[in-house]
């Protein structure tokens, strides 16, 4: 399953965190997924790294709402802390998006 996180009050957590390196160990496809800009990246990567995911699977929308990138990532799942843009996957894609 390829599933993907958001960064900031998802990945920033511990929870969120052990979440991701669950997913990771139970052979799950797993990529961050932030509204941050590509610029303001630095915090992003050192999570990124210390969970073990590659740069190349970290993408930042710049702003953008998500569920087009769930779309052209081939996403199947996604977790967010926010219900806007869980709501968004939910009704134009087929994704399933989970509220952190």
């Amino acid at each position: 399953m390829r599933i993907s996180y958001d960064f900031d009050d998802t990945l920033t957590t511990e929870k969120g965190q052990q979440m991701a390196l669950n997913d990771i160990k139970n052979g799950n496809d797993v990529l961050i997924l932030t509204a941050r800009q590509e610029s303001d990246n630095e915090e992003v990567f050192k999570v990124a790294d210390k969970l073990g995911i590659p740069h190349s699977k970290v993408h930042f929308t710049n702003g953008k709402d998500k569920w087009s990138f769930v779309i052209r990532l081939k996403i199947d799942k996604h977790i967010d802390n926010n219900q806007e843009q869980i709501d968004k996957i939910n009704k134009l894609t087929s994704a399933e998006g989970v509220l952190f």
